[in-house]
């Protein structure tokens, strides 16, 4: 009787074991989403001063692919803070979506997992990043001068066309970035690290 016990937890264990990596479920790093937000702010306030420049009132979905590529560069610019080149796509709804880019090909291929999401919170004037556990932490804005710039008003029309209303984020609770500390398995560097 033991016997076949024993046999049937070998049996359980191999067939966790084969399923989990037959499945593709990869577990990815932890992010840092101090790095994550910290990087974000950088690339949005950059990039909306470039539009300025040039005098773009209403920024194009072709500038928005541009806006993306920029900020891909700035969450891989010195020093990383996450261990694969991070890949982002910007998702219908105006969710930014970070992966593992194994490839570092900037397309989300198959197995190449979720590490973030950052989302825009228009009623509260804060960016809300989430990582895969369900842990979030928000930037906040003082002032409407964050949300006044062409590339804003793009995402956040890209929300309202998704149905996401400006009071959607409204009961989210998140850390604060100011006292939001990494997980031991984020590493960290960049703009703030130090801080």
């Amino acid at each position: 009787m033991f016997g076949n016990l024993k046999n049937l937890a070998i049996l359980g264990v191999i067939g966790f074991v084969a399923y989990s990596f037959l499945s593709g479920t990869k577990s990815e790093q932890t992010a840092d989403l101090g790095q994550v937000l910290d990087r974000t702010e950088f690339a949005l306030n950059t990039y909306q001063g470039y539009l300025t420049d040039n005098g773009v009132t209403e920024a194009s979905d072709a500038e928005l692919t541009e806006f993306t590529a920029f900020y891909t560069d700035v969450l891989n610019a010195d020093t990383r803070f996450y261990d694969t080149t991070l890949g982002l796509s910007v998702m219908e709804d105006a969710t930014f979506l970070g992966f593992a880019d194994e490839n570092a090909n900037r397309i989300q291929d198959e197995g190449e997992g979720k590490v973030f999401t950052v989302e825009i919170d228009e009623a509260n004037n804060r960016l809300i990043a989430t990582d895969l556990a369900g842990n979030s932490s928000g930037l906040r804005f003082s002032g409407t001068g964050f949300l006044a710039g062409a590339l804003l008003g793009n995402l956040i029309g890209r929300q309202r066309a998704a149905g996401i209303s400006a009071a959607s984020f409204n009961n989210r609770t998140v850390s604060p970035r100011s006292s939001y500390r990494a997980p031991s398995s984020a590493r960290s560097g960049g703009p703030r690290s130090g801080k």
